[in-house]
């Protein structure tokens, strides 16, 4: 007996899913909540799922709208100077400064950044992803972008400085 795709699917892709729901949360633990949340919304609905390679898809629009609704409901975040302990070995950002930078980012705005850059969505994907028209896509990803470059600019000199 053949197992469920769905259950393939996550199997294969819940640690790259992962590292989505870290960079949208920033916390480890937000993300697992995110993720297994956005698993939860979607697995009733997987036999509606045509397309396997489609569901990936609907996973990460799941956790992009549920965690802007959380966002809605509380509007607070607590931002840490550091990742918590065991955060780096579990989920792989790479450049510890750069995930810094995207956590002090608006929850859109990451959000934003993260669909475009990481997960590498067309600009036109990630308005529909984030449930907003394509000028305000267009128009949180350029501040985030600039917001970063100021912050890793601010990174830098300060490096230099030290160094």
């Amino acid at each position: 007996m053949d197992g469920d795709p769905f259950d393939e699917f996550v199997a294969a892709r819940y640690q790259a899913l992962l590292r989505g729901a870290f960079l949208i949360t920033g916390d480890v633990h937000d993300a697992r909540d995110l993720l297994h949340d956005a698993l939860a919304r979607v697995y009733p609905k997987r036999s509606t799922i045509r397309d396997p390679e489609a569901a990936e898809g609907y996973v990460r629009t799941t956790m992009v709208r549920t965690h802007v609704s959380r966002w809605r409901r509380t509007r607070r975040e607590v931002l840490t100077a550091e990742p918590p302990e065991g955060a780096a070995g579990e989920v792989e950002v790479g450049d510890e400064v750069l995930a810094a930078a995207l956590r002090a980012l608006p929850k859109r705005q990451r959000a934003a950044v993260v669909l475009r850059y990481y997960v590498d969505l067309p600009v036109a994907k990630v308005a529909e992803e984030l449930g907003c028209s394509l000028p305000t896509a267009k128009t949180h990803l350029a501040r985030a972008i600039r917001a970063l470059r100021q912050e890793l600019a601010g990174e830098r000199e300060l490096t230099a400085h030290v160094g």
